[in-house]
């Protein structure tokens, strides 16, 4: 059987939803993408064809969506596009489906910090770091230039420290 591989951008559309099976963790979510076209003659920009598609996500990458993803977040999604047929109050629908393989941040919209998690039986107490005093860098500043490797970057408030967190320093 064929599969259909696709990658698409676009804005987290609802809550995620997260649960334990049998088989592993899952999340579910719903994800918008909108086609913008530029009118010349009146020099805005329109909205086009629209896609909803609702994406799930399997263990690991369902728990990492479970805590980095929120409602409204822009993201880009990779995986197996399908559609399912159901029927609901005694009407046929069907719904478009991708089953993720990745799922990371639009990083064209949105800057982030990546936490690199600990395996499971090394607990050491460092968990995600919360990150939700950063403020939101605006699509007109210019990014930090590279020869400018000093400070934090442009629109983020400096990372915080293991004092900041109350947390021990990790030994070198």
């Amino acid at each position: 059987m064929n599969e259909t591989w696709v990658t698409v951008t676009g804005n987290v559309a609802t809550d995620v939803t997260w649960r334990r099976t049998t088989t592993g963790s899952v999340a579910n979510f719903r994800l918008m993408s909108n086609e913008r076209r530029f009118d010349a003659q009146s020099g805005s920009w329109n909205d086009g064809n629209r896609l909803a598609v609702r994406v799930t996500c399997w263990r690991s990458l369902a728990e990492n969506v479970r805590m980095s993803i929120t409602k409204g977040d822009p993201v880009v999604v990779h995986g197996k596009l399908f559609t399912s047929d159901y029927e609901q109050e005694g009407v046929r629908r069907t719904s478009t489906e991708i089953d993720a393989k990745s799922v990371g941040l639009d990083l064209r919209k949105v800057c982030t910090k990546v936490v690199v998690l600990q395996e499971a039986d090394v607990d050491d107490g460092r968990g995600p770091v919360d990150v939700s005093g950063l403020t939101t860098v605006e699509d007109d500043l210019e990014p930090p230039r590279y020869g400018d490797l000093t400070g934090s970057a442009v629109g983020l408030a400096p990372a915080p420290t293991d004092d900041d967190l109350g947390r021990e320093p990790l030994a070198s």
